[in-house]
Order: structure tokens, then C-alpha cells, then sequence
């Protein structure tokens, strides 16, 4: 096995306790699954589902109750408008038997962090990891979430070859290991451990390596960028807050982690470090990523 490639659906075989359901309230809980990870709603009304899944009244209600009656999801009253209820999964009681991914070292980059921000792609991947590394800047309760049964470890309290050595007996032995992290604030943490695996020369070949994203801060200061306007949003992952400001003005920064600056000029997309020493030509819209 040699190279590098992104993650895709197409990688996965998934079995789980909604095939045991109609084809109607799969389709509800996929469709709550993707307002709730990907559109990051906390609840969603009767009227979404049915626009979203295309079921009729009558089936997305016997649907419901399906689900309902397995605890599969939630159901409050709006307290705004009192003769609508509202609908949320409940991802306790909604666990994978099993997941299947392909052999290989997964590379997440978690972008924003939260668990809203979590995608499918990340949430199937560590269900499925024998193993899940993870940087400082990860919160465990992030990898909790998953319910995943993996041994998770901290990658500081590993050397590079050990790393290596580990990555390599779970995938000759048809698993999967996942290495969790931030690529704005660990890319150099990170490069020896990747370097280790990818350089490592066994018989049976070099481990496959994928990539798998979650939201970016770089995605919505692009959104912003877009826009056109001044604007300012903040996210936070456990003791760290992200920042994302557009502005024209060189803002004062004060403490921080790390910080980025994103503009799009001439049609080209360009993300630098931040330096509050250095100046240049652009007076244009900016946006700043900035770690606290």
C-alpha cells in the first residue's frame, strides 16, 4: 500500500441498529443526522422533516412514533410557538454495531472543533479506529462524544517511531488507526509522526494514509470573506476560543495562540501566519483566524 488519498463514503461498509427500521425512519433519522452535524441545528420541526425527506404527512408521523418508541430522538414543545414540537436525535441510545473502514492511519483535522462541526466522515471514522491519537489542542470530550471503543492516547506521550511501530501492527492486522488533530495549531507536532509512518519500509508495504476533515475556521472566514462585509464570529473548544474576524482595519490582537491572516485578491485565496510586525499592500477585506 503506498500513497496518500482523501477519505471517501465509498471506503466504508456500515452496519447499525437503524437497519432493523422502515425505510421511512431511516430516512428521518438521516435527515435529522444531517441537520444536527452538518447544518449544526439543535432541534428540527415536523415540517423540516417533511420538506427534507419528502415523506407524507401520515408516514413521516407513523415514522416518528417508530422512533420514538426505540428513544431514538427527543421530542420537546416550542415554547415560542406552543402547538409545535420540535425533534432531536438521541445520539446515546444511536450507536453503530459495527463499522467498517478501510486499513490505514486517518489523519483528522477537527477545524473548529466543536461537536456541531463534527462530520459524518469523522464521527464513522473513530467509531471504526482500534486506536485514536490525539494533540493537546483536542478536547477528549470531543473523541467521547463518538461513543467509539478505541484506546485513545495522547501523541506527545509517544516518540515518532513508536508511533510508527503501533500504526503498523494495528493496520497488518486489518484495523485502523486515527491520528486527531488541528492542523492551524499542530502541523508541526504532527509532521514527524506522519514522516515516521510514511517513511517506514516494511514487507508488506507502506501504510495507507487518508485524510479526513471537519469544518474549518478557514471555511467560514472564506463565507465571510464572500460576503463582503465586516463581521466577527467566535466558537469555543473547550479552554481555546476561535475567532474569526473580516475587517479592513489591522486589528489589535492582544494575546494569542496562534493567528492567521486569509485574503482574496485577484482571484487567488492567500492564508498566511499573522505578524504583527509585518505589513503589506493588501487593503482590502481581510479575515483573521485567531486561537485564544
Amino acid at each position: 500500500m503506498v500513497g496518500e488519498r482523501e477519505y471517501s463514503e465509498e471506503n466504508e461498509e456500515i452496519t447499525n441498529v437503524t437497519e432493523e427500521l422502515p425505510l421511512s425512519a431511516r430516512l428521518v433519522v438521516n435527515y435529522l443526522e444531517f441537520e444536527h452535524l452538518i447544518n449544526n441545528k439543535s432541534y428540527v420541526a415536523f415540517k423540516e422533516i417533511i420538506d427534507g425527506t419528502g415523506l407524507s404527512v401520515r408516514t413521516a408521523r407513523n415514522a416518528i412514533n417508530i422512533l420514538r418508541k426505540r428513544g431514538l430522538i427527543d421530542v420537546f414543545l416550542d415554547v415560542k410557538e406552543r402547538r409545535r414540537y420540535m425533534y432531536r436525535l438521541n445520539f446515546k441510545n444511536l450507536t453503530h454495531d459495527r463499522i467498517d473502514v478501510t486499513p490505514g492511519l486517518y489523519i483528522i483535522d477537527i477545524g473548529l472543533g466543536t461537536l456541531p462541526s463534527m462530520t459524518f466522515r469523522i464521527y464513522r471514522t473513530l467509531r471504526a479506529s482500534a486506536v485514536a491519537f490525539y494533540t493537546d489542542s483536542v478536547p477528549t470530550s470531543y473523541l467521547e462524544f463518538t461513543r467509539c471503543t478505541c484506546a485513545m492516547q495522547r501523541l506527545v506521550n509517544y516518540e515518532p517511531q513508536g508511533f510508527e511501530e503501533i500504526v503498523h501492527t494495528v493496520v497488518s492486522n486489518g484495523g485502523s488507526v486515527a491520528l486527531v488533530m488541528d492542523s492551524l495549531l499542530d502541523s508541526d507536532v504532527v509532521r514527524p509522526y506522519i514522516n515516521a509512518v510514511y517513511e517506514a519500509d516494511h514487507e508488506d508495504g507502506r501504510i495507507m494514509m487518508y485524510r479526513v476533515f471537519g469544518v474549518s475556521p478557514i471555511q467560514v472566514a472564506l463565507e465571510l470573506l464572500m460576503l463582503g462585509r465586516e463581521d466577527k464570529v467566535s466558537y469555543r473548544r473547550d479552554s481555546i476560543v476561535i475567532r474569526v474576524i473580516t475587517t479592513r482595519e489591522k486589528p489589535q490582537l492582544g494575546d494569542y495562540i496562534k493567528a492567521y491572516v486569509l485574503t482574496f485578491n485577484e482571484g487567488n485565496l492567500i492564508l498566511k501566519a499573522y505578524d504583527a510586525n509585518r505589513g503589506d499592500d493588501f487593503n482590502g477585506l481581510r479575515a483573521y483566524i485567531i486561537y485564544t
